[in-house]
């Protein structure tokens, strides 16, 4: 079985492939696929869907997530032109139809009709490229439906930009709370507190996200959760108890590395038996490994810890860099310091400390955005430490599930 297939506990796999949009043009429409997970014969879809969280959510973070609370919560309120599924086939959002032009250094996708913001404002064009494009491709508005996206280098096949977090499209909310997307669900300050997240759509149907905030996350399985998404083994193997839960291995999706101004020289081995998480040594071949192109870390001039303490810092909310900060401290006798997400970013950006616990996911479809966002612009030595993959525990015959190329798991399409 290839490695980017799933790996199952409890799982039953509908559906055949089809890879919708391929080649000169194409019209995308949702199929059953090898990603769709069902958890029982009914498969329906209930009017309240109650999903359990272990991250805190920062409604300023969206539509780019910075954990996997954030992850899944993003996915079913943002949208981005396509997504693609855990096989890398494209599926529709805000896009309906694309065509390849120029030999695949241009491709021209059309607005699904109809397709407007939470507050009824029509999206065009203008809303998908302002403000946007990156490294080796340029967007632009051909008519108030289209949109052409020019690349640098020949694309065959549609190309993965499309369904990166950076082109969802959102805009500011007049409460300065959660942006205002275009997705099927929607969620405002309104239906938020620290303890749960309510997203409905315009059936009626509601998405109820419940935090753990620091509490047993076995509670959210007593509780009744419908999904939960987790990287902790205790939390699996309890579930795995529950008869009426499917436990889910998922793709590995995220590498721990330790970012570091220091030279390069010190070895961490076995540390994937020291974390909760399951965890496994690093494959090669990571987006990471070269970011030239991208003009990260192509300041020769090497970040300067402070004098004085020795820190290593990680993300407060995570237990997997907590766990790995401490192991890979104790080596040059440094001190382990959590810090939030964004105190965290911006310590990584000035690169005062003696080190950085950094997650970052293994497989993005926008290198450059991602580097910038999770990596230094100074000269950083990064070592690999580990990889990690989360397990869905999933209610059986509740919901249909799916999975993304980038390892989230979303509400798939009900069947026709």
């Amino acid at each position: 079985m290839p490695a980017h297939r799933l790996s199952v506990l409890s799982l039953v796999i509908l559906g055949a492939c089809a890879h919708p949009g391929a080649g000169t043009g194409g019209v995308a429409t949702p199929t059953e696929t090898s990603c769709l997970l069902s958890t029982g014969p009914a498969a329906s879809r209930a009017p309240v869907i109650r999903i359990g969280l272990t991250d805190p959510v920062e409604p300023r973070h969206a539509p780019i997530p910075t954990n996997d609370g954030e992850r899944l919560v993003f996915r079913h309120l943002y949208e981005t032109p396509v997504r693609l599924d855990c096989d890398g086939k494209a599926t529709p959002e805000l896009a309906e139809t694309w065509v390849k032009e120029d030999d695949g250094r241009r491709w021209t996708f059309r607005l699904r009709n109809g397709a407007q913001f939470w507050d009824g404002a029509p999206v065009t064009a203008q809303d998908v490229v302002f403000g946007r494009g990156g490294l080796g491709y340029t967007l632009g508005a051909l008519e108030p439906r289209v949109v052409t996206v020019r690349l640098a280098k020949q694309a065959n096949e549609l190309p993965p930009i499309l369904a990166d977090p950076g082109l969802a499209i959102v805009k500011p909310a007049p409460d300065t709370s959660w942006p205002i997307g275009t997705g099927v669900f929607w969620a405002t300050s309104a239906t938020t507190t620290a303890q749960e997240i309510r997203a409905q759509n315009s059936r009626g149907d509601t998405l109820v996200f419940r935090i753990a905030a620091g509490t047993d996350a076995r509670d959210l399985l007593d509780a009744g959760v419908d999904l939960l998404v987790t990287r902790d083994r205790a939390l699996r193997d309890y579930a795995a108890t529950l008869k009426d839960r499917a436990v889910v291995a998922l793709p590995w999706d995220r590498t721990y590395v330790y970012v570091t101004p220091e030279a390069p020289g010190t070895r961490f081995d076995g540390l994937e038996q020291s974390v909760r998480a399951e965890a496994r040594s690093p494959e090669g071949g990571a987006w990471w490994l070269d970011l030239r192109p991208c003009g990260v870390g192509s300041d020769t001039s090497s970040a300067q810890p402070t004098t004085g303490q020795r820190r290593i810092l990680y993300a407060r909310s995570d237990p997997t860099a907590r766990e790995l900060a401490g192991r890979v401290a104790a080596l040059p006798r440094a001190v382990a310091t959590a810090r939030s997400n964004d105190d965290l970013k911006a310590a990584v950006a000035a690169g005062k400390d003696w080190g950085y616990i950094v997650a970052l996911p293994r497989t993005t479809a926008d290198p450059c955005r991602a580097a910038r966002a999770l990596l230094p612009q100074w000269s950083a030595t990064i070592t690999a430490l580990v990889e990690t993959r989360p397990t869905a525990i999933v209610r059986r015959g509740v919901a249909r599930w799916a999975l993304d190329q980038d390892g989230t798991v979303h509400l798939a399409p009900a069947p026709p």
